[in-house]
């Protein structure tokens, strides 16, 4: 049995060489959190249970009700989706082996989440990974993680991709161009966040689909995050990732992925567009 790599939750445990990092986790109730386990024909599945204690001190047990689905090659997929939880400190635990995820925290304070970034994120299908499941049953799944970090003005960069012609007045003629902007996400506040953040923000930007509050982005090049060391000793940190904006879109993939990434009931939709995801300094 494998946990999902791409499960927004941490289950491994992460040894330190420095002064632990202090940062937890943080979702929104409105959060999709998508669990994925992987079992191989066979084997048995546990489940997986919500354990925590919400802000006015109640203490929380909750046994989450799964889905599975077989795959072509007898592996099973078992799946959840965690939202709607009242805001508190949670861990996941896998009830089986008794592993608990690390800690999260859920908060509706509009104040704290807008200093955090929802990313989003699919494959355009299934053969791509051996790891993760993104369509089931015909259907697209995204998961969701949320990060602290945004989008600094200073972090632009401009390019163009271009051919001129030169006249015999030495006038320069464009037969061809095509500009692209380049933005640094920046990960992680003052206090930073562990070093798995960045290995998770570089396996997620491996899909075909990462939408960064609502906005589709693609690593440029090869680009991987750039480790800044806050404080010595500490092994918490500030990461960038070079980014861009992918402006040619196909309108019905688009129109189809921001329906599923636009849940949170029935009847009430997060906005996913014009969003202007800004850290000014």
């Amino acid at each position: 049995m494998i946990i999902s790599p791409f499960t927004p939750l941490f289950f491994e445990d992460f040894s330190s060489d420095g002064i632990e990092s202090r940062y937890i986790q943080v979702f929104a109730s409105s959060d999709q959190i998508l669990l994925e386990c992987l079992c191989a024909p066979g084997e048995s599945f546990s489940g997986f249970a919500v354990i925590g204690t919400t802000d006015d001190g109640q203490s929380q047990y909750s046994q989450l009700s799964h889905n599975s689905w077989t795959m072509a090659d007898g592996c099973v997929l078992w799946f959840t989706v965690i939202s709607g939880l009242v805001p508190g400190i949670y861990q996941v635990l896998n009830t089986g082996k008794g592993i608990t995820s690390h800690l999260f925290r859920v908060t509706n304070d509009p104040a704290e989440l807008a200093k955090t970034t929802l990313i989003q994120y699919s494959m355009k299908d299934n053969r791509q990974r051996q790891d993760a499941v993104f369509i089931i049953d015909g259907m697209r799944y995204f998961f969701d993680f949320r990060v602290p970090g945004g989008f600094k003005d200073s972090g632009w960069t401009f390019a163009v991709e271009n051919e001129q012609f030169i006249t015999p007045d030495a006038d320069p003629v464009e037969l061809f161009a095509l500009e692209s902007t380049q933005k640094k996400f920046t990960m992680g506040s003052q206090e930073g966040v562990p070093v798995h953040f960045a290995e998770m923000l570089n396996r997620l930007l491996t899909c075909s689909y990462v939408y960064f509050d609502g906005v589709r982005y693609a690593r440029k090049d090869s680009a991987v995050p750039e480790m800044n060391v806050q404080i010595e000793g500490l092994d918490s940190f500030v990461f960038t990732q070079l980014l861009q904006k992918v402006n040619n879109l196909n309108p019905t993939i688009e129109t189809s992925n921001h329906l599923i990434m636009r849940r949170v009931n029935e009847t009430s939709y997060r906005s996913t567009s014009g969003t202007d995801n800004r850290i000014i300094k």
